[in-house]
């Protein structure tokens, strides 16, 4: 899935050389496993599908079970749902009866975009309400500034000296607090991050704002997605339903 390109590459390299072995095989009772060779140097990452009507079950290091009671046969679900090749996380994932807790977790890259796309954001919101007084001081009617290009960017360019440092004092802020190797916290875990979220404020020198920087509004921020673990089971039932139908593809020629 193009979403996830780091974690199909890594299925991919990790399962080159895998070969189905066939447990199981009674109509939609099946119980198959997919494994590198002796000489394979990823041959230590198998993983099993096993199905009976409506229920599939991935083993893949992590295991998930999915049922629906509209398709009998489960390999049927998942190949209609992606197109070839692809998996479909969001659809799969809403599909799982047992292993719900693995489907979604923190990530903490998100936490991080966040906090960069928010900073931008103070940035580009403090160079405004600089323009604005600089213009008020100037005796220029800020309401007018939108309409007169070439005196909002000389107030901009007036200003930016004054802007580029409390840019950079902010910027020194969040990274000493958040990303620095002496910080209180632990980023990895989700409650760790919302600590480090709550406790932060700052004001830039000479800032005379009524309030310092903080996070107001981190509790809407989505700090969740699909698990390495979930998109790793994933693409395995993608690969394996392959493999299997190949195989049988190969039987009827």
């Amino acid at each position: 899935m193009s979403d996830y390109p780091e974690i199909k590459a890594r299925f991919e390299r990790d399962t080159a050389g895998h070969r189905m072995t066939v447990l199981h095989d009674d109509g939609l009772y099946r119980h198959l496993r997919f494994e590198g060779t002796a000489d394979s140097p990823f041959g230590r990452y198998p993983f099993e599908l096993i199905t009976w009507p409506y229920n599939l079950v991935v083993k893949a290091g992590w295991t998930f079970h999915f049922d629906i009671d509209a398709t009998e046969d489960m390999f049927d679900l998942f190949r209609r749902t992606a197109f070839p090749g692809e998996i479909n996380p969001g659809y799969w994932g809403e599909k799982v009866r047992a292993g719900r807790d693995g489907v979604k977790g923190y990530a903490s890259d998100l936490l991080k975009a966040e906090i960069t796309s928010t900073i931008a954001q103070w940035m580009r919101d403090d160079l405004a309400e600089r323009v604005w007084r600089q213009a008020k001081a100037r005796g220029f009617n800020p309401e007018d500034l939108n309409t007169t290009p070439d005196v909002r960017r000389e107030l901009a360019r007036q200003v930016r000296p004054e802007w580029m440092t409390a840019n950079r004092q902010l910027r020194e802020a969040v990274h000493e607090h958040f990303f620095s190797d002496m910080i209180d916290y632990n980023l990895e875990f989700e409650s760790e991050a919302h600590r480090a979220l709550h406790e932060f404020s700052f004001r830039p020198e000479g800032c005379d704002a009524p309030y310092p920087y903080y996070f107001a509004d981190w509790h809407e921020w989505r700090l969740t997605d699909y698990t390495p673990g979930f998109l790793h089971c994933c693409h395995a039932i993608r690969r394996g339903i392959d493999l299997w139908d190949a195989a049988r593809k190969a039987v009827a020629a």
